[in-house]
């Protein structure tokens, strides 16, 4: 394994301008002739940067920090990706973990970048966060960006189309027929699920349909949340039943595997007695039987783009608050979906 010695002096330059090429400094004076230079004699050295002593230099720990509710949940399996692949092209590592709620939480944050741990942190909000709560894990001393959330007053967000993609979820079942259609929201106080109810009512008001309100429940994103909500539907609105809703838009992913198991043990027929759309897609939703018609939303752009503009704001640029609209959500028809029988 060569050196920055060892690649400087193969590719004919200065220890310095080897660094610079091998560092992706857009600013370096070199032509693209030297720089192809330097990068050949380092693959062809088998050199790997010391990530450590540039850190050093930078004063920087090389590393941000991507704060999920639930490091085992494959709905973060593509934001995660995506966050990879944008780090990866600056040389910076990303360290996954969890957050307490807080006094610990926002004592937890502070310290893995007061430590040296990180430079920043990606935090996407835990179902249980009220904006108090996620305000308070958000100190000033912390550089973060949160992720699919929003909290007012405060600049540096990356959200997605959720309004978008729930109203698409409903405008799938409304065109196989449906008119009773109810909503597994998540939990009322996170500002993911508002968008998602929002973008449902949309629909069904556009269509001239109005839900009652025993239709929608707020339940939350996981899949016992899902499976309590549905058995609640079916015995307190009849779900599936004559006369009752005939299909559900779930507003997770995960919550609509706990929707469709309680379905089928309750004795519903899916797709023939109640239609079941969920919003995000995942391995698990793809493998479960019937597979689940879900709206596919763009985690992997959310990750590179919020771990972009967390980059850039570590490097001097202003924050922002941003939504990913292009690609735009897409609906994936699976087998929980069919016209609700005569």
């Amino acid at each position: 394994m060569g050196t920055l010695d060892d690649v400087a002096r193969a590719a004919g330059v200065s220890k310095s301008v080897a660094s610079r090429a091998l560092t992706g400094d857009a600013k370096a004076r070199m032509s693209d002739a030297t720089r192809a230079r330097i990068l050949a004699a380092a693959a062809e050295l088998d050199y790997v940067p010391n990530a450590r002593a540039r850190a050093l230099r930078q004063s920087r720990s090389g590393a941000i920090g991507l704060i999920v509710p639930d490091v085992n949940n494959a709905v973060f399996a593509d934001m995660l990706a995506g966050v990879h692949d944008a780090t990866t092209r600056h040389g910076t590592d990303v360290l996954l973990g969890q957050v307490d709620p807080p006094p610990e939480g926002a004592q937890q944050l502070s310290r893995l970048v007061r430590e040296g741990r990180v430079d920043g942190l990606l935090i996407q909000r835990r179902e249980d966060f009220d904006n108090t709560m996620l305000a308070a894990v958000l100190r000033d001393d912390v550089p973060a960006i949160t992720v699919n959330s929003r909290l007012l007053g405060r600049v540096g967000s990356v959200i997605l189309e959720d309004e978008r993609g729930a109203a698409l979820a409903t405008q799938h079942l409304i065109g196989l027929g449906h008119r009773r259609i109810a909503f597994i929201s998540g939990t009322h106080t996170h500002d993911t699920a508002q968008r998602r109810k929002s973008g449902y009512r949309r629909a069904m008001a556009d269509a001239g349909l109005t839900p009652e309100p025993s239709w929608m429940i707020d339940a939350g994103w996981e899949s016992d949340a899902g499976a309590q909500a549905l058995d609640t539907l079916h015995r307190d609105v009849e779900l599936g039943k004559p006369g009752g809703p005939t299909a559900v838009v779930v507003a997770s992913v995960n919550a609509a595997v706990g929707a469709l198991f309680t379905a089928l043990r309750l004795g519903l027929g899916v797709p023939d007695e109640l239609s079941i759309v969920g919003i995000n897609t995942t391995w698990v939703s793809n493998t479960v039987y019937p597979a689940i018609t879900t709206v596919k939303l763009p985690l992997h752009r959310l990750g590179q783009v919020a771990a972009t503009m967390l980059l850039d704001h570590l490097a001097g640029a202003e924050l922002a608050d941003l939504v990913i609209e292009d690609p735009a959500p897409e609906l994936v028809i699976k087998e929980t979906t069919a016209p609700p029988s005569a």
